[in-house]
């Protein structure tokens, strides 16, 4: 079907007209942007944050998280840890080199059980960094994930005395993967 027949009593010149000035007025008003592939960045899998310590992550461009579900240190005590974001402050994918960097604050909280029964509770509100790398496929083995954090030296037991700062969680993934494009 012809598109006359759509348009047949507005006549073809008229409609001609009509789409040379809407184009022309959007492209002066601005309203027209051209957009390229839309980039898109998440992971979520475990790696080894040293040996033995696994550690889980997941992350997209609205959050980041990470947890090691349950450790237990040189001294016999048992660490948790849960990290959780409370803003993105920025996002930046390069979909050349398959990376992104994401920044914000994140919540850190640390429970501790130490060999004489007792109990800490670490929460911090910090700064982060987190780092995703994809390999390559499959991604167990070729991709990466850190996450940086700035802890705060405080009088008492703080989560700085246990990780100083910046702390690094980093490794290559074991499980799952990391997606860039």
């Amino acid at each position: 079907m012809r598109i006359s027949h759509y348009f047949s009593g507005f006549g073809l010149a008229r409609l001609g007209r009509l789409v040379l000035l809407t184009a022309c007025g959007l492209l002066a008003t601005g309203h027209v942007t051209a957009r390229g592939p839309a980039q898109h960045a998440s992971g979520g899998g475990t790696y080894l944050v040293m040996a033995g310590v696994r550690s889980e992550f997941q992350f997209d461009q609205a959050r980041v998280q990470c947890k090691i579900g349950h450790t237990v240190l040189d001294d016999g005590t048992v660490l948790q840890m849960f990290m959780f974001s409370t803003s993105v402050d920025s996002v930046t994918i390069d979909s050349g080199a398959k990376t992104v960097t994401i920044t914000g604050s994140m919540v850190s909280i640390v429970n501790l059980r130490f060999t004489d029964g007792t109990t800490a509770h670490l929460s911090e509100t910090v700064p982060y960094v987190a780092y995703g790398k994809n390999g390559g496929a499959p991604g167990c083995g070729a991709d990466f994930f850190s996450l940086a954090i700035v802890y705060k030296n405080t009088p008492g037991l703080d989560q700085f005395d246990l990780f100083g700062s910046p702390a690094t969680f980093a490794g290559t993934v074991v499980t799952g993967g990391v997606t860039i494009r």
